[in-house]
Formats: structure tokens, C-alpha cells, sequence
């Protein structure tokens, strides 16, 4: 898909998902801290359920004899606790995603991702990316299988001064190759249309685009089936 037949107009139109999204901004807006029980265990199952990243999907899930709710309160919410996770959001509060901080951006995230790593014994890049972007919706892009198919569509690539960032240690190499690939690609956007746009617009426009090539297999798939 070329950039300029993107309809920039339809990327700030209200979707039946907002309300949704907004409770879950609110959340973490008012409660950002990981200090009480009850408040990481909120934000942990409603992010992770919601966004079908939950944090419960753990290997060898089925030789464990910890139940979901145990694991939570055992193994999740100590993990958020004793984390570096609120310096880190700290850090970051109040800045402007550019060049100049994707780095100590992508960092954060692979923090998080370790430390799920450790309990679930998987690679929670999808969840990590979730749940920050919910605290600080102006810095961390959404990732999962989804966005990423989406993301071929638009030829994105990884910006020259930027390609750097994948030879640095303490990142999660392939979510820094879609957050730079959607850095490019908001860039690209903004540039040809000439007006600024979110990362949860650039996530609307990514989950548009995943939606249609699905209907396109669905349909080439039904019409294979009645030639058959």
C-alpha cells in the first residue's frame, strides 16, 4: 500500500474499541505504580486477557501444578514488585518518542520481557509491548503477529541511522525491528500527509490492514473451494 492513499482522516475516527482502550489508558494513567497487589494483578489480567497476550499462557503449562490464580499471586505479582519497572517508566515519563531515546525505549522493553521470561519460560514481547504502551501510549508501539503481517504491506524498512540500534545488546532484537519499522512508517506518514498521528492511530491503521488481508484470504480461499 502507497503512503498517500492512506486516508489519514479515517485514523482519528472513533472505533467500538475506545471505550475499551480508554478504561485501560485511565487505568494505568491513575495507578502506574507496582507497589500493591491488587493494582498489578488489575492491570496484568485486564491488559494481558483483553489483548490475548495473557501472561497465564506459560511452557509446559500442563505438567505445572500452580493454577492460573496461584500463579498470579506467586510468581507474577513478586516479579512486578522486586522489578525496575517504575524507575524505568520514570525515566521515560513525560518524553517525546524520537531517534534519540528509541534506544533507552527498546531497553525498557526487553527489561520487562526478561523479567516474564524468568516465571513463563516464553518470549512475552507481544504482552511487554502491550502493557508499556498503556502507561506511556506516546513511546511504545503495539506488537504481535498481526501488526507485523500488516507491516509487509507497507514496505516499511529500518531507518539508516537507526539500523545501529540492532547491533546493541539488552534489546529484544525482533521487536526492535517492528519499533523501528512503525517508527518509519509514522514517520513516512506524517511526512507525506502533513499532520501528526498517534501510535494507537498507526495501530488502528495496521489492524485495518491485517483485517483486510484476512477477508482477502477468507474470500480467495471460498472462491478456490467453489472451483473445486
Amino acid at each position: 500500500m502507497k503512503i498517500a492513499e492512506i486516508e489519514i482522516s479515517n485514523l482519528a475516527k472513533n472505533t467500538c474499541w475506545d471505550f475499551g482502550n480508554k478504561i485501560l489508558y485511565n487505568l494505568c494513567q491513575d495507578y502506574p505504580s507496582h507497589n500493591k497487589d491488587d493494582i498489578i494483578l488489575t492491570k496484568v489480567l485486564f491488559i494481558g486477557r483483553i489483548y490475548a497476550a495473557a501472561v497465564e499462557r506459560r511452557k509446559n503449562k500442563n505438567d505445572d501444578p500452580i493454577i492460573n490464580d496461584n500463579f498470579y499471586i506467586d510468581n507474577v505479582i513478586p516479579a512486578f514488585i522486586n522489578s525496575n519497572i517504575d524507575n524505568n517508566l520514570k525515566k521515560l515519563k513525560g518524553k517525546q518518542l524520537s531517534t534519540n531515546n528509541i534506544l533507552e525505549i527498546l531497553k525498557v522493553h526487553n527489561e520487562l520481557v526478561k523479567i516474564l521470561t524468568k516465571i513463563t519460560e516464553l518470549n512475552k514481547r507481544s504482552f511487554a509491548s502491550k502493557y508499556l504502551h498503556f502507561h506511556l501510549p506516546n513511546l511504545f508501539f503495539i506488537y504481535d503477529s498481526r501488526a507485523v503481517q500488516a507491516m509487509r504491506k507497507f514496505t516499511s524498512k529500518i531507518p539508516i541511522e537507526l539500523q545501529y540500534i540492532l547491533q546493541e545488546k539488552g534489546i529484544d532484537k525482533e521487536y526492535a525491528k517492528f519499533f523501528c519499522k512503525s517508527f518509519d512508517l509514522k514517520t513516512r506518514i506524517e511526512t507525506t500527509h502533513k499532520s501528526r498521528i498517534t501510535t494507537r492511530q498507526l495501530d488502528n491503521l495496521l489492524m485495518e490492514t491485517a483485517n483486510n488481508i484476512a477477508m482477502t484470504k477468507a474470500e480467495l480461499k471460498a472462491n478456490h473451494n467453489q472451483l473445486a
